[in-house]
């Protein structure tokens, strides 16, 4: 009887859980599972929830912080601008929660958006490590590799991208070494 009752358990926690996945790589959003219009994209190394799988779209929900005064980007954390995704101007958001944030900024965020189908993975440790070599093999070539907490989380995408074009990182893989370089800067700061 023991083992039914344990049984029962571990199937209903599995039926509850959460299906968390990164993305090694910029994934296309769309607002219904069924639009052709892309409207906003995802970034690499950002937690996300898998809800719903429906052929080459999932339901994905994204958490993170909005500006109120610019609600189309929504932010790792609620001082930085780390951004986990980022929707046209005129995408009108519907957040399933909104929390205000102290004197009219920040506000937290639940999102949910359909998402093109990729292999996620279950965590960003290995896409984080990659980002790393990349970083490492590539951005010390004609001066002195720069420590990631050398910069602000703010101030890098800027210093990286005026260098991109002069290094051997793929296109593709821009923006897993921007948000590598954030995730790891002086002032870096988790939720």
């Amino acid at each position: 009887m023991m083992k039914f009752f344990i049984s029962l358990f571990v199937l209903a926690a599995s039926l509850w859980a959460k299906e968390i996945a990164y993305t090694d790589e910029v994934v296309s959003l769309y607002l219904n599972k069924d639009d052709t219009k892309v409207t906003g994209r995802l970034l690499p190394t950002n937690a996300f929830e898998i809800l719903k799988s429906d052929k080459d779209r999932v339901l994905i929900k994204l958490d993170g912080y909005v500006n109120p005064k610019s609600p189309s980007v929504i932010y790792f954390n609620d001082s930085q601008r780390i951004i986990v995704a980022a929707f046209s101007k005129n995408t009108k958001l519907n957040f399933l929660q909104k929390t205000a944030g102290k004197n009219g900024k920040w506000d937290k965020v639940s999102l949910e958006v359909w998402a093109d189908k990729k292999d996620f993975a279950k965590d960003n440790k290995k896409m984080l490590s990659y980002a790393k070599d990349l970083f490492a093999n590539n951005c010390g070539i004609c001066h002195a590799l720069h420590p990631e907490k050398e910069f602000t989380a703010n101030a890098w995408p800027a210093v990286f991208h005026s260098m991109a074009d002069r290094t051997g990182i793929d296109k593709k893989d821009r923006w897993l070494v921007i948000q590598y370089l954030q995730k790891n800067a002086k002032d870096f700061k988790t939720k």
